[in-house]
Parts: structure tokens; sequence; C-alpha cells
């Protein structure tokens, strides 16, 4: 009797802590909108051409250096990126870097002191802190900006470490696909406003807002979307619902809310063709079977069509809805990035746009397969129980 007082006083206590915890988010993280500009975006899907690209930019920075980064591993890449860090810091570049404090726990302590001594200022989002003890664990900075002299900026799921240059210890994760931009113009402000304002959430030291962003004539027309505490699953229930002809959804894991997957049955019943691109191979326990109850419910029409990669891990986050608008960034096509994480999109409002990006399209979709039976319909008694297990911690994982 007094095990069940104690598994119901638990129990009570995380739903208070994640309500009153969520509430309390959203007073603290307003949302903040971003206009539409028009610049150049150079586009990403493979680390070690990435890498290359970034390390040049940083190499090149004349006044300040802006990272944000959800993981950072304790490899060989962290240390060629914590010594460029420091090289930039000591020539009298202003170097800011911000690190979620769960994804980047592999940290050493040694590392960031010597970060610090060499003048690179450091911060850890997130670290769990009470009342909401709970809350504060879970919610998680999943952003990975950063941005150099306030005129070229990056936004995408690479993060810092081996496996995103194809050097996983885990051959099923090798080659890593995943899609990152680089900005050149007006969207490097938003994106080292959008930085800033993490930056001074934490408290560490108080950073000045850009200065308004020049404006561009030519270019690719978009719009930076930070989002938290749910404002990105409604940005996606307007977003779908608006779809007339086709979606395309590229994500690591699929495990929406239930109002977002609902739009997108809505949008099934009303013949929308509706592709789901996920892995073959899970990086993290449960998330295909939580992801499977979804598919199944999708197959049931016959204008979806899900798709399995099998050419290592892929890892993009991607959305295209009707060949007309792109939505690529941090955030992935789960409960997760659509109401608990920081994360931040760009909305891409170009066709064209989209066919130069085409071919990278293609070639993940020649390298996927139809999914299993087995990847859909747990059989075994231990698949079963593994299916349960992850629709009750679907929000989390």
């Amino acid at each position: 009797m007094r095990i069940f007082f104690w598994l119901a006083f638990f129990a009570s206590w995380l739903g208070l802590d994640l309500y009153f915890g969520q509430k309390t988010a959203e007073k603290q993280s307003p949302e903040r909108v971003y206009p539409k500009r028009k610049g150049k975006i150079d586009f990403f899907c493979s680390g070690p051409e990435f890498f290359k690209q970034f390390f040049h930019d940083i190499q090149n920075a004349q006044k300040r250096v802006y990272c944000l980064f959800y993981i950072v591993k304790d490899d060989s890449v962290t240390r060629d990126f914590f010594h460029l860090l420091k090289e930039k810091a000591r020539s009298g570049v202003e170097v800011h870097l911000l690190m979620d404090w769960h994804g980047s726990l592999k940290v050493k302590k040694q590392d960031v002191n010597d970060l610090k001594r060499s003048g690179v200022k450091v911060g850890f989002f997130g670290k769990p802190r009470l009342p909401y003890f709970f809350f504060s664990l879970q919610q998680r900075n999943h952003r990975k900006i950063t941005v150099i002299d306030s005129t070229i900026a990056y936004l995408g799921g690479f993060n810092i470490g081996l496996e995103y240059v194809n050097k996983s210890k885990d051959p099923k994760l090798s080659p890593w696909r995943d899609y990152h931009l680089r900005f050149y113009g007006g969207s490097a402000v938003d994106l080292e406003a959008e930085f800033i304002a993490d930056w001074n959430q934490e408290g560490r030291s108080f950073l000045q807002q850009p200065k308004k962003a020049p404006e561009h004539e030519n270019g690719v027309e978009h719009a930076i979307y930070p989002s938290v505490n749910g404002n990105l699953e409604k940005k996606l229930i307007k977003m779908i619902s608006s779809a007339q002809r086709s979606i395309f959804i590229g994500t690591p894991y699929f495990i929406p809310t239930k109002p977002v997957f609902d739009q997108l049955l809505h949008a099934l019943a009303r013949g929308v063709h509706v592709t789901v691109l996920i892995p073959r191979h899970e990086d993290h326990a449960l998330v295909q079977e939580a992801a499977s109850p979804f598919l199944n419910k999708m197959l049931l029409f016959p204008n979806a069509h899900i798709l399995s990669f099998t050419n290592g891990f892929y890892h993009a986050k991607i959305i295209i809805f009707d060949d007309e608008i792109c939505d690529i960034g941090t955030a992935n096509f789960d409960a997760r990035s659509q109401r608990i994480n920081f994360e931040c999109n760009c909305f891409i409002y170009s066709s064209a746009f989209i066919e130069q990006i085409r071919p990278f399209l293609e070639e993940d979709i020649k390298n996927s397969q139809l999914p299993s039976t087995s990847e859909l319909y747990p059989t075994t008694l231990a698949g079963k129980i593994k299916t349960k297990a992850a629709h009750l911690v679907k929000g989390f994982l």
C-alpha cells in the first residue's frame, strides 16, 4: 500500500512539475518573429563538405564568432573546433560558445577552462534547476546556430563530432546524412539576435542585440523561425492544413503531437500526397517503436508513402509543402521539438530553391526502401512491450 502511495505521489509531482514548468517557460521565453528576407542560401548535406566551409568561415572571421550547438562530443573534430575558436580569440576576435548542458555532457571541464583562458566566452544552456527540475531536465536547446561577423550564418542539423563527418564508431550510423544551410545577408543578423537571446537568458554576461539587418532585393525569399513552447506545433498545423497537393517530410524521428498528426490525417483524407522519409536504423532507443503506430495509421490511405533510408543514418529535418515552401532547420518531426525544445527553422518560399536541392532529395529517396513488415508491425513479445513502453514516453523521446 505504501508503495502505491509513493508511486502516486511521484506521478503527481511529475505532472505538476511539467505543467507549471511549461507555463513558466512560456512567460520567460516570448515568441520572436522575424520578417521575410531575400538573400543567398547555400545547402549542405555532406558532413565533410559542411565542416570544410564552416571551419574556413570561422578562420576568416574578423570581428566576432557566435556558436550554439546542441551536441559537442569529446573527439578529434571537437578538438579541431576548439583549437580554431581559441586561435581566433587569441587574435582579438570576440568568440562566444554556447552549448546545451544535456547534449554536451561529454565536454571536459579542462577543455572548457582552456577555452576560457584563451579568451573564449563559454556558456551551458539549460542546466536542471528548481523549482521545476524535471521540466528543466527535459527542455533542451536543440538549435545549431553559428554567426560570423554578422554577415554569414549557419543553421541546420549538424552538431560537432566524428559521426557527423562519417566516422561513427557505430557502422549503422555512417555515412551520416544531414541538411544544413549557410546564409549571407540579413538573416545572419536575425540568427545573431536569436543566439544573443539564448546567451542572455543564461545570464553569463549580457550581449547587445545587433543593429537592423541590411535589406537585399535579390536572392531566395525566406524567414527565420525560432520556436519554443508549442509555437512550432501551431505553425505546422497551419502549414499542413493549407497544403493542396503534396507534403514531403524528412526526419530522423516521426513522433508528432496529436494535433499535428490529426491535421496530417485530414490532409491525407482530402487527397494530399504525403511522403515520409525516416532512417532504417535508430540512434536512440524506442524511437522506431514510437513511430510505428503513426505510420500504420497513415498507410490506411493510398496516398501515403513511407520510405526507410538505408545508406547510413538519416538525420535531416525538412518539410516541403506543394513544392513551393520548404522548411529546413533543427526541429525533428516529434513532440519534443514541436512542444518542448528550443528550435530554429528556416521557411523558404521559393520553388526554384526546392528544384535546386531536389537532386539531393532524389538521391536520398534512391537510397531508401519500403519499410519491412517487422519495422511497422511488431510481432514478438519483446517488440510489443517496447511499443507499449514507447507510447507511454513518446512525448519525451
